[in-house]
């Protein structure tokens, strides 16, 4: 025979109890039978009792074949295992951790400058602002650092995401949270500079009424994110067909013109 035992173990010509037509060639058909119980006392004849009986066809077509079968069904028994051997449960668990900790803490610290951003802001009340917002800045940083190795790493892949929109709604979202905030953080840092220079920190009733719906706007952008994920996560309005310019490129104009935006208000 010129079969390989690869191509023995995984011939459909194997199943018990079998007959089997060889379509190509000059093939004989066969009957494959397992004996029911050993002979007791003496060797079992080369018989149809024996345990296998095979015959294969006389041409190589049709051992090359069965040996591909064999190497394609070795490959798909073992891709999965290796695809999940490649990801490591405890840094995915820890990058999932990062993002959501980030999340909370980008609301908490927006939270807590939407208490204290008032007129007449006192000493006291400026360096906690400060604090609050220097919390934001590192907490947003995460966000994006956690968020890039979800995507690339320990999520569905570049591949699935670069092809779902509401992925690209979700980006648009924190772009809009993160231009937006270069407003609130330049007057911070004024303040605090001002401060330092012996200034007494100001904060018009003007002022603090723009701060406010800039920090609201920013808690609805952030508050939004999770629904998009959410959607996103079960391919709402996946279209393989979307190239992933068509997602990056609104969501990288929007970001620089709202950063311009409010950093020209800021210094005006």
């Amino acid at each position: 025979s010129n079969l390989s035992p690869i191509a023995i173990a995984f011939s459909p010509i194997l199943v018990l109890p079998a007959r089997v037509t060889l379509a190509k060639g000059r093939a004989r058909v066969v009957a494959v039978r397992a004996a029911s119980r050993p002979t007791q006392g003496r060797v079992a004849p080369k018989t149809k009792s024996t345990v296998f009986s095979l015959s294969v066809a006389e041409t190589k077509a049709d051992s090359k074949g069965l040996g591909l079968v064999a190497l394609t069904a070795l490959t798909a028994l073992a891709l999965p295992e290796a695809a999940s051997a490649a990801v490591n449960p405890v840094a995915s668990a820890f990058a999932a951790y990062g993002h959501y900790l980030s999340l909370v803490l980008v609301v908490a610290s927006l939270t807590t400058e939407k208490f204290l951003v008032k007129p007449g802001l006192t000493e006291d009340d400026a360096q906690k602002l400060v604090i609050a917002d220097s919390v934001y800045g590192v907490a947003g940083v995460l966000v994006l650092y956690t968020g890039y190795l979800r995507v690339t790493e320990y999520g569905k892949g570049w591949e699935y995401y670069a092809h779902e929109p509401i992925f690209w709604v979700k980006m648009g979202l924190f772009a809009v949270m993160g231009s937006s905030s270069l407003f609130c953080t330049t007057k911070i840092v004024q303040m605090a500079i001002a401060k330092t220079n012996g200034e007494t920190p100001a904060l018009s009733e003007k002022l603090a009424n723009r701060m406010q719906k800039i920090i609201t706007g920013e808690l609805l952008a952030i508050g939004s994110i999770p629904l998009a994920a959410a959607l996103m996560a079960r391919g709402v309005g996946y279209s393989e067909n979307m190239p992933w310019q068509a997602g990056a490129a609104p969501v990288a104009l929007v970001s620089l013109g709202l950063s311009i935006k409010y950093l020209k208000e800021a210094f005006q």
